[in-house]
């Protein structure tokens, strides 16, 4: 008996996802909740168990494919009754038919189910020939990075395929890495397919610049007050025994409470327009999306009633929020429902940046790296640390002056932000 497992609905809202790396092996012998397969949707990386005990008898994608939700994803016989001919029917959960021992499989089923048969060994053995080398896509940019020649390398993935930890220690060839004359020489196009994240990310911000006319707020603001509270706020962590939540208390929190609370004042900018309803919605919510740069791409994490929030509060779920953005372990609800968006790019050393308004949301506001820079006050030149912010607004909803006052409301916060709010521990 044998048994077909499909690509589950983990809860992402994508349709399909791409294998990262196979744990097993056909013919291997499994055990129930054992890891299967380390799957990338659009958002994350999420690893899937084994869902039975048994004999793998099929993988029906490699390393890089892409497999919809609902599509066969392994093939698993009951302990002792394993057939690698195994030829299982499509749209069958599970098949009582005893394995054909003398079965030829027909060619759709060699497509569709290609790991250690007959026709991915000779593929396999086609591209050696051809001098191509199977890897999984991690392990190609990984080799890339490190200036490895990945034929170099003996691989341990299904048909010899190399994998990013192939790349460390005996299984690198005693060149040391460097990579051929011929292959250094090689001034060939690469071509990479678009998937996982920056697919997302590319057809996101297309569609939205696209549809969605952009204006956009840019001002200076002077940063002196904002950075003498990140150091009592820090000082204060400190003396309550505190030092991990002092660690993590940023410019960043701080402006996300800031922004969270001036939203309150500016309900348009926590809002959406539907024009196929010819409706806006106001979010009751204020639910304030943080922009994480990640190797994959960027990803923004959700602080969810941001202004019901303590600066501490927001900081420690911030850091959280951001590790696991960069381990890609984030779940859907940690993705889900923002109102608003703060990009802090000045980590990146981005003086002045435009953003794009995300999908369902009416604003999104960046802030720049913090400049010692000459100004006057009081008739007099002095050195203030200033910081460039940018306030991108959906024109269908936002004018200009809408946009003006909450962001002329946000400089004045950042310039004196005790005036806004009493207690921001």
């Amino acid at each position: 008996m044998t048994f077909e497992f499909r690509l589950p609905d983990v809860g992402e809202g994508t349709d399909s996802a791409e294998i990262v790396e196979w744990h097993v092996a056909v013919g291997a012998k499994v055990r129930e909740d054992q890891p299967l397969v380390d799957i990338e949707t659009d958002k994350a990386v999420v690893g899937i168990p084994c869902p039975t005990t048994g004999t793998v008898v099929a993988l029906a994608a490699q390393e890089g494919d892409t497999v919809a939700v609902g599509a066969v994803l392994a093939v698993f016989a009951a302990p002792g009754e394993a057939s690698l001919d195994a030829d299982p029917g499509e749209g069958v959960e599970q098949s009582s038919a005893p394995a054909r021992e003398d079965a030829v499989a027909e060619p759709a089923a060699l497509a569709e189910i290609t790991m250690l048969s007959e026709a991915a060994a000779a593929a396999a053995a086609a591209a050696a020939q051809a001098g191509h080398v199977l890897a999984s896509p991690a392990a190609r940019a990984a080799a890339r990075e490190a200036g490895i020649d990945l034929s170099s390398v003996s691989g341990s993935g299904p048909l010899g395929g190399v994998r990013v930890g192939d790349l460390d220690g005996p299984r690198v060839a005693a060149n040391g890495g460097v990579p051929r004359a011929s292959a250094a020489a090689s001034r060939e196009d690469e071509h990479r397919p678009l998937r996982g994240t920056r697919r997302t990310i590319a057809r996101t911000l297309t569609k939205q610049w696209q549809t969605v006319p952009h204006v956009t707020d840019y001002r200076e603001v002077d940063v002196s007050a904002l950075l003498e509270l990140r150091r009592l706020l820090r000082a204060d962590a400190v003396r309550r025994g505190d030092d991990d939540v002092a660690a993590v208390v940023t410019a960043t929190p701080i402006l996300v409470k800031l922004a969270a609370t001036l939203l309150k004042r500016h309900p348009l900018l926590n809002a959406t327009i539907d024009m196929d309803r010819d409706e806006i919605t106001v979010y009751g919510a204020i639910n304030i999306g943080i922009a994480v740069a990640t190797p994959e791409g960027l990803i923004v994490p959700v602080i969810h009633d941001a202004d019901r929030k303590t600066v501490f509060e927001i900081a420690v779920e911030a850091a959280a929020l951001t590790a696991a953005a960069r381990e890609r372990t984030l779940n859907s609800s940690d993705l889900a429902g923002a109102t608003f968006t703060v990009n802090n790019y000045g980590s990146l050393g981005i003086w002045l940046g435009t953003p794009i308004i995300p999908p369902g949301q009416s604003a999104n506001l960046g802030i720049g790296r913090i400049d010692d820079r000459a100004v006057v006050r009081d008739g007099e030149i002095t050195i203030r640390p200033i910081a460039a912010l940018a306030c991108s607004g959906d024109h269908r909803l936002l004018d200009g002056d809408v946009i003006a006052r909450f962001v002329s409301d946000l400089v004045r916060a950042i310039e004196d932000p005790v005036s806004l709010f009493g207690d921001l521990r």
